[in-house]
């Protein structure tokens, strides 16, 4: 099927999420678990993924009935100019601070294995200029990227399964179903960050060439991190045990340690997989740049995206430097995500999807009335 200029397929858009949230929020996620509930993390990770494919059917229903509208263009429909306008520089600013906590995790994470002399702030600043380059490019260009990614996001987890099935102790999961109730509510918000990123829809569904076909495919994106999250939190757990995975920095990362290929024709494990990382990572800082320069763009009536980009460059730059060290990144990234993550990603949605049922109400209503 052909795909119209300045359009993606749905199966791109669905790229796109996957390589966009997987990218960092799975690193630490089997330890923010079991720091919250043991071995039974994965009952709020599967709850998490529950609440956020809600979420995105509200999301994607909500664009569908503004199909070619970003964020910023409907919610001038919805709410008024000003206010949309504030709820847009909110959504850039998330964007951006999201974008941050990604390359300076990135720029700590190969300064510990591979560059330990070379300064974070070269890291960082070639990381967001190589990414930059494709930010400035159209969406077509975008998303054959992201399809062309997203195999190297998937297949080395479903090869670590394999690899690692012999050093698995199933024991370590168990008992089940020890964490109390009260304990389920902020678990569940904790572990909603790990699949940020999903709110992208918000942009990047205006761009779907079959907006009305698009919610099976934002649901599986959704099963499909659920799922990856879920083999990487049990295989940390069924390895590490629960002691030593909750004080692990980054436990997924932890794992290319423990495997080894048969007959050791690959040495250098943790190469590799350096090197699969940070394509991913360039996917998800390139999903979150591209939708920030929209933003901006729209905000500011632009009619090309691309001249936004570079100006976005320095304000991540600096925002990554701001934390002192990793523990201050997370800190960071924390109470974004605590308060203007869950105002975008959760509040801002479902209070908009409802504004277009009321909308819709009063105009049947006037209808009748006239």
């Amino acid at each position: 099927m052909k795909i119209e200029n300045n359009k993606i397929s749905n199966g791109q858009i669905l790229a796109i999420i996957v390589s966009s949230v997987i990218g960092v929020g799975i690193l630490s996620l089997p330890r923010s678990l079991v720091e919250t509930a043991g071995t039974d993390g994965w009952i709020l990770l599967i709850f998490s993924g529950i609440i956020v494919a809600i979420i995105v059917t509200i999301i994607t229903k909500l664009t569908v009935k503004f199909s070619g509208k970003t964020l910023a263009e409907f919610g001038r429909d919805l709410l008024t100019t000003p206010l949309s306008d504030f709820v847009s520089a909110l959504y850039f600013i998330y964007l951006t601070i999201f974008a941050a906590f990604v390359v300076r995790i990135f720029a700590e994470i190969v300064k510990m294995f591979l560059l330990a002399d070379t300064p974070t702030e070269i890291i960082i600043i070639t990381m967001l200029l190589v990414t930059s380059y494709l930010c400035r490019g159209r969406i077509e260009e975008f998303g054959k990227m992201a399809v062309l990614l997203l195999p190297v996001v998937i297949i080395p987890i479903l090869l670590m399964i394999f690899i690692l099935i012999p050093d698995l102790d199933t024991t370590n999961i168990l008992p089940v179903f020890r964490f109390e109730i009260k304990e389920l509510s902020q678990g569940i918000i904790n572990s909603i960050f790990a699949f940020a990123g999903y709110d992208l829809l918000l942009v990047f569904m205006c761009y779907s060439n079959e907006p009305k076909k698009a919610l099976k495919y934002n649901l599986g994106a959704i099963a499909i991190i659920t799922v990856a999250y879920l083999i990487v939190f049990f295989m940390s757990i069924m390895i590490f045990g629960q002691t030593e995975t909750a004080h692990l920095i980054w436990p997924s990362m932890s794992l290319t340690e423990v495997v080894q290929f048969p007959g050791a024709f690959i040495e250098n494990v943790q190469g590799i997989v350096m090197a699969q990382w940070s394509l991913v990572v360039f996917a998800t800082l390139a999903a979150l740049l591209y939708a920030s320069s929209l933003v901006l763009s729209k905000l500011f009536r632009g009619n090309e995206h691309k001249y936004f980009v570079l100006p976005t460059i320095p304000i991540v730059y600096i925002m990554s430097l701001v934390p002192d060290n990793i523990a201050s990144a997370y800190d960071y990234v924390g109470e974004t995500t605590n308060y203007l993550g869950i105002f975008i990603a959760v509040v801002l949605p479902i209070m908009l999807f409802v504004i277009t049922l009321f909308k819709k109400g009063s105009k049947k209503g006037s209808v009748k009335n006239g």
